[in-house]
């Protein structure tokens, strides 16, 4: 028996502090018990590129010092629900940002390593092939948070048929501090 190969595609995503991560878990939990089956198919993480290799940790550092530079001491705050184009005709929806992650914390090195990048940040809820009426999100808002590398690989049992998904978060590069 001949087995597909999977391909892992990684990303830059942006990692908020876990009591962030707990309230979106319980908004999850709100959106399984509606009948999202896609609720726990993501990480509550925001993409923000898709890249054709992980970045080092120099190249994470600068992203994390970067960005804080750019919100300097404002909070990240998202409140309003979106949905962004995610990756192979899926899309992911939950809170937006209400300014998206700038393009200019990517340095040189790394710029070579970008795909594409995600637009509008929204911090991952819910996973779907289809769009659908869904809850408003619950605002939310943190300063704390990291810059990482993902490893994101679907799970199939048929050809083009994705049953869940697999995912890690490499090692976290938190934004300094204010």
């Amino acid at each position: 028996m001949k087995t597909k190969k999977q391909t892992v595609k990684i990303f830059l995503v942006l990692v908020p502090h876990r009591d962030t991560r707990f309230v979106l878990r319980k908004y999850s939990e709100d959106l399984f018990k509606s009948g999202f089956s896609g609720a726990f198919q993501f990480p509550w993480v925001v993409p923000a590129a898709l890249l054709s290799s992980r970045l080092n940790t120099d190249e994470l550092k600068h992203c994390a010092c970067a960005y804080r530079e750019a919100i300097g001491k404002e909070k990240i705050t998202a409140a309003n629900g979106a949905v962004v184009e995610f990756s192979d005709g899926m899309s992911l929806f939950g809170p937006c940002f209400e300014n998206s992650i700038p393009l200019s914390i990517i340095n040189e090195s790394a710029a070579s390593k970008v795909k594409k990048f995600i637009s509008p940040s929204v911090i991952g809820s819910c996973l779907f092939q289809e769009q659908a009426k869904i809850l408003l999100p619950p605002p939310v808002s943190f300063r704390a948070a990291g810059f990482a590398n993902m490893y994101w690989k679907p799970l199939q049992t048929k050809p083009d048929k994705a049953f869940g998904f697999k995912w890690k978060i490499g090692k976290l590069f938190w934004l300094p501090a204010v």
